[in-house]
């Protein structure tokens, strides 16, 4: 469980930068978010092969969600029913407009948003304040608060703990810096576009996120 709240900003750092949201799930008392695209070491991928992560954010006990959205759409299955059936897309998540725990934030992106479905156990912005834990985050024209008591983290690796969570976030960063001080050398990675849209201010000294001499 991860409920460290350096942790989390971290984690919502890291999905926010150039992830996006690809699907979601309900089961009983579980609600899953899954984001693509994550600067999170992936230790089980090819070493030629980009290294983010797809990561699933799993919320146990007291959960509910509500989808928001500014689309006009008038289709008989709505949009957020096509999103789980994989008929369209992912949503790319804005960039750093995604946080865990913070209410008020959650409370302005409720109110940015002219359609509001509540699609487990929500009734109005009260219920962001009754679950230890909320993730609220913008994807354009649509946007999701979620919550509950418990928050895991599962990867393809299978379930991360908290202590493994910064360590595979600064993994990240470290092969983010190698690949850029090796970039158009005979040493080179194959091209990572995770990487690529991720420029660092100096090319030939890199220094990212979580940078140590």
């Amino acid at each position: 469980m991860i409920n460290d709240k350096e942790t989390l900003n971290a984690l919502s750092d890291a999905i926010s930068e150039i992830g996006g949201w690809q699907w979601w799930f309900t089961e009983g008392d579980l609600f899953q978010m899954e984001f693509l695209g994550v600067l999170f070491y992936d230790e089980s991928k090819a070493e030629k092969e980009s290294h983010t992560s797809t990561l699933a954010i799993r919320f146990f006990g007291n959960t509910f969600a509500v989808f928001l959205d500014n689309l006009n759409d008038n289709s008989e299955k709505p949009w957020y029913q096509r999103f789980y059936d994989d008929e369209i897309d992912y949503f790319d998540v804005d960039p750093y407009e995604l946080s865990f725990d913070d209410v008020e934030c959650a409370k302005k992106i409720y109110e940015e948003y002219r359609n509001k479905t509540a699609i487990k156990d929500f009734a109005d912005t009260d219920t962001f304040t009754k679950p230890k834990h909320i993730l609220a985050g913008q994807c354009g024209d649509t946007a999701f608060v979620v919550g509950g008591d418990e928050i895991v983290v599962v990867g393809r690796s299978g379930e991360y703990s908290e202590e493994q969570i910064i360590p595979s976030i600064k993994r990240w960063w470290e092969y983010w810096r190698d690949y850029w001080r090796k970039r158009n050398t005979k040493d080179a990675y194959d091209k990572d576009w995770a990487c690529e849209v991720t420029i660092p201010a100096n090319k030939k000294d890199p220094k990212g996120q979580y940078f140590e001499e």
